[in-house]
């Protein structure tokens, strides 16, 4: 981690990457918020199947298609902040041998590409939104080795988040959400409700979506989750649970499991009484 570090300081301070011109605008205060979800990018994988194809290059395009819908939906409810949620696997990682041939970047690359991508989506909206906060969680795909070999915390997906702050330092309304009750999961307040992030490689049945509330020690009107790349809403025991999809689509392995993967994200538009409405934004690739 302490090599990776010193690499992205590095490129940050060749001066070799675009620079952020910001300049902030007023906003009017209205009563909705948008919650964006930014889950399971998997960048650095390459597929060209009967059913997708998907890159590093056709992910960017991804990004900028999903800031076009993002602004469609701000402008039809007139939206003042926005909540970018990402719930982990940004990157495609090394986690077995057929994943690794089917990745186009390694590690590093995946981690550095990703994070401008991200870096810039976030100061996008930043010019459109009154405050944009950042909330992350690491996923299973960015574990170092084995599942059975590694510690939870050992996730290259905390790079990302580090690398991000460290890029947008400099627009002010951006904000970084450090609420984090550890790296499997984090908290952010939302017009007074409370919203816990997690992966969802953790939390795979009803009875852990319960018990992951209950370990926020708050107050949790909502859990929100990635890692089974589809959107999905739902109550469990009064809790409601928002999944969101993935960008990668149909790869080797859902083919293997017999499954079509649609790829696309989940933005809601929250009030102080929860959630008003969702929008699937299925990406047209």
């Amino acid at each position: 981690q302490e090599e990776l570090n010193e690499i992205i300081v590095q490129t940050i301070n060749s001066g070799n990457l675009p620079k952020l011109n910001y300049i902030y605008k007023e906003f009017t205060p209205t009563d909705n918020d948008l919650i964006i979800s930014l889950n399971d990018v998997h960048f650095g994988i390459e597929i060209d199947n009967n059913w997708n194809k998907y890159n590093s290059d056709i992910c960017r395009d991804m990004f900028e298609e999903y800031i076009d819908r993002i602004l469609e939906i701000k402008k039809t409810h007139n939206s003042q902040n926005c909540y970018v949620c990402a719930n982990g696997d940004f990157i495609s990682g090394n986690i077995h041998r057929s994943l690794t041939l089917e990745n186009k970047e390694n590690v590093v690359e995946q981690i550095m590409g990703v994070s401008e991508l991200i870096a810039n989506f976030l100061f996008e909206l930043s010019q459109h939104f009154d405050t944009v906060t950042f909330s992350s969680v690491a996923g299973n795909h960015s574990r170092i080795g084995e599942n059975k070999d590694v510690l939870k915390d050992e996730r290259l997906d905390n790079l990302i988040e580090w690398y991000v702050k460290a890029r947008i330092q400099s627009v002010k309304n951006i904000i970084i959400n450090e609420k984090k009750i550890d790296n499997t999961m984090y908290l952010v307040n939302i017009r007074g409700k409370n919203y816990l992030g997690v992966h969802g490689s953790y939390d795979d049945s009803n009875y852990k979506i319960q018990s992951v509330a209950n370990m926020a020690g708050k107050d949790v009107y909502c859990v929100m989750l990635g890692h089974l790349h589809h959107n999905k809403t739902d109550y469990v025991q009064g809790i409601k649970t928002m999944m969101a999809g993935s960008f990668v689509g149909t790869d080797n392995f859902t083919i293997e499991k017999r499954i079509i993967g649609q790829p696309q994200q989940l933005v809601c538009v929250a009030t102080s009484d929860g959630v008003l409405c969702q929008y699937d934004v299925n990406f047209k690739k």
